[in-house]
């Protein structure tokens, strides 16, 4: 329950599904060494943060999680038909709504123009899903009742 690399492999999963003529694929670990190179276009999905809730009173430790995610979207050109523009529309219809496991289904937060550089154009999609963080307790390892004697009336 609220593991961040399940969230971010479901998107790069559905997205896939969803706009199979670009490359998606989970943010990199040296993002300075990514190099663009699909013929049509990329998304790299990414973790931007979280923020979290009050303490729920449930008894233990439980919050509601908002989960950043940051969408960078990468194409070979801007108006084109499968260019930069349709990417990012089809990029947004395909998340809006979705589901990832455990969360509530993402919305929008913000969208913006990141770079331009011979003919490759860059922009940042950040969504927003919501899920919870409750405490992790050891199990409960005391022995069970398996029966009980109970003192009739008359009994000491």
């Amino acid at each position: 329950m609220s593991a961040t690399r399940p969230i971010i492999d479901a998107v790069v999963e559905h997205l896939q599904a969803a706009i199979p003529w670009v490359s998606v694929e989970a943010f990199p670990e040296r993002p300075s060494e990514y190099q663009f190179i699909h013929p049509v276009g990329a998304i790299l999905v990414g973790y931007g943060g979280s923020k979290f809730g009050d303490i729920e009173q449930l008894g233990r430790i439980a919050q509601q999680r908002d989960v950043r995610l940051m969408l960078t979207i990468f194409g070979s050109s801007l108006n084109a038909d499968d260019g930069t523009l349709a990417i990012l529309d089809e990029t947004r219809l395909a998340m809006v709504g979705f589901a990832p496991p455990n969360c509530q289904p993402c919305h929008l937060i913000s969208e913006e123009f990141l770079a331009e550089d011979a003919g490759a154009w860059q922009y940042q999609l950040v969504l927003q899903t919501e899920t919870q963080q409750v405490e992790r307790r050891p199990a409960d390892t005391r022995p069970k009742v398996s029966s009980l004697y109970l003192r009739q009336q008359g009994q000491p």
